[in-house]
């Protein structure tokens, strides 16, 4: 396969019209999105919206791993950290473009297929989460991790989380909780599963099709088809965490405070193992992160889809700017020494001129 980070195809449909297929292709990167992946998928999203011979879209990742692991923010890190004038222009084109193309994704007229397999995490969810139709696929692992680097579930987090059953969404958010297949349906964040070894079998059913202009009925037909093959593999689907913890979840997610939070999640890993991951995170991940991301949260709950991505700017620019997110990306991706140094020591020593200062 070509070096070429992202690759477009056009595939015949019976009836004379075409699926379009993109394809992340950094399979070694775990398919992480970077700028040129964003502006080169949002033209080509662009001129395939327009284009009346494309009756769908599909969008995959290249590999065996995963679909994406997120957005490459080492880079981004790489040219803060690189100092000078120009040390926050990569990052914030970058941000603005990824949230555009989130935008366009969330509300393109044609169906829009996304074929989740393995990894998908952080602006991996931001482009599958918008999809028509959302595949997931089996031995799924799928996250917002961003608690770990110092920085907030950004890619519309604050619009598809608040929107997960029983405030759980506020959960995954402050502890990058890896979710499964089941999971995420449950969640919202997919809608069929199909395993993974029957993906050749979908795109050969969707070449079958005869396609019309009518963006509608398109909609309808993919979902048709999906459907069926969900009816068909659904008993393959593992067991559902989220459902199982429900009442324990939502506890914690409706704590009125993010210190209450904390502690009770701590004393559900006292009780149940299965805490125990999500409540380290929680401990282990940037103080100041977390309060941000709390009260993106609550600002975000009654915004549309664009004024959450507004204020995602908003904040990924300030991240870049303040000494956590730069930190947290070198102690896990590039340094690796797992040791970050958080500009605050604890929850209590994070100050609300602190918090408030990301959000101007």
């Amino acid at each position: 396969m070509t070096d070429d980070p992202i690759l477009f195809e056009e595939l015949a449909a019976a009836g004379g019209r075409r699926v379009g297929v993109i394809t992340l292709n950094r399979p070694r990167q775990l398919n992480a999105i970077n700028l040129e992946i964003c502006e080169r998928m949002l033209s080509m999203l662009r001129t395939w919206a327009s284009d009346t011979g494309i009756a769908m879209v599909m969008l995959q990742g290249a590999g065996d791993k995963g679909f994406s692991a997120g957005g490459d923010v080492a880079e981004v890190i790489r040219q803060v950290r690189a100092g000078g004038d120009r040390r926050y222009v990569y990052g914030d084109a970058f941000f603005e473009i990824e949230y555009q193309l989130d935008l366009l994704i969330h509300t393109y007229r044609k169906p829009i297929l996304s074929w989740s397999h393995g990894v998908c995490m952080g602006g991996g969810v931001g482009l599958v989460a918008g999809a028509s139709h959302r595949v997931v696929a089996d031995a799924s692992r799928i996250a917002m991790p961003e608690i770990h680097i110092g920085l907030f579930p950004d890619v519309g987090g604050g619009f598809f989380l608040n929107r997960v059953p029983g405030g759980i969404g506020r959960v995954m958010a402050l502890t990058g909780l890896t979710i499964n297949e089941a999971d995420a349906i449950f969640a919202g964040l997919a809608d069929f599963f199909v395993p993974n070894e029957e993906k050749a079998g979908v795109i050969d059913e969707v070449l079958a099709h005869h396609w019309v202009e009518d963006a509608g009925a398109n909609h309808r037909a993919l979902s048709h088809l999906l459907m069926a093959r969900h009816r068909r593999y659904r008993a393959g689907l593992p067991l559902n965490h989220l459902l199982q913890y429900f009442d324990a979840l939502r506890f914690i997610a409706m704590q009125p405070e993010l210190v209450g939070v904390r502690d009770a999640l701590l004393a559900a890993a006292a009780d149940d193992p299965w805490f125990a991951a999500p409540a380290r995170s929680l401990a282990d991940g940037s103080p100041t992160a977390a309060w941000v991301t709390d009260a993106y949260l609550r600002r975000s709950r009654h915004l549309s889809l664009a004024q959450v991505l507004d204020l995602d700017l908003v904040l990924a620019r300030q991240f870049q700017r303040h000494a956590d997110f730069p930190e947290g990306v070198r102690a896990l991706l590039i340094d690796k020494d797992r040791k970050p140094q958080w500009a605050a020591g604890s929850l209590a020593s994070v100050s609300q001129s602190e918090i408030d200062s990301h959000f101007v």
